[in-house]
């Protein structure tokens, strides 16, 4: 092999390798804004059931369980996978947004 061959073969190389950096970084990047747009959707969809469900809804283990039942099924219908762990994190998120309306309606 000539020294032509090594310098296209070495271009080829870099350029095999470029094409896979890019598709992975591609693959990071997207997922990440599917990530994002699941956490916004959740803590979207958590307000709209929290102020829907509004009174004393921590003390009401079924309509919190409602809440959060609406939350997951509407993820779902979004083609989100819900993992347990992201349940239980919609529940502390659940309890979080009835605590900021209640200090909200305290201080109206």
């Amino acid at each position: 092999m000539s020294t032509k061959d090594y310098i296209e073969l070495v271009e080829l190389a870099l350029w095999i390798i470029s094409i896979i950096s890019v598709t992975v970084l591609g693959y990071v990047h997207f997922k990440e804004k599917q990530q994002i747009s699941f956490i916004q959707l959740a803590r979207q969809l958590m307000i709209d059931y929290v102020y829907f469900y509004d009174k004393e809804l921590i003390s009401n283990e079924k309509k919190l369980n409602n809440v959060v039942r609406a939350v997951v099924t509407s993820l779902e219908k979004k083609g989100f996978v819900v993992s347990e762990n992201d349940v239980k994190n919609i529940i502390a998120g659940i309890e979080k947004i009835v605590t900021d309306l209640r200090f909200k309606q305290i201080n109206s």
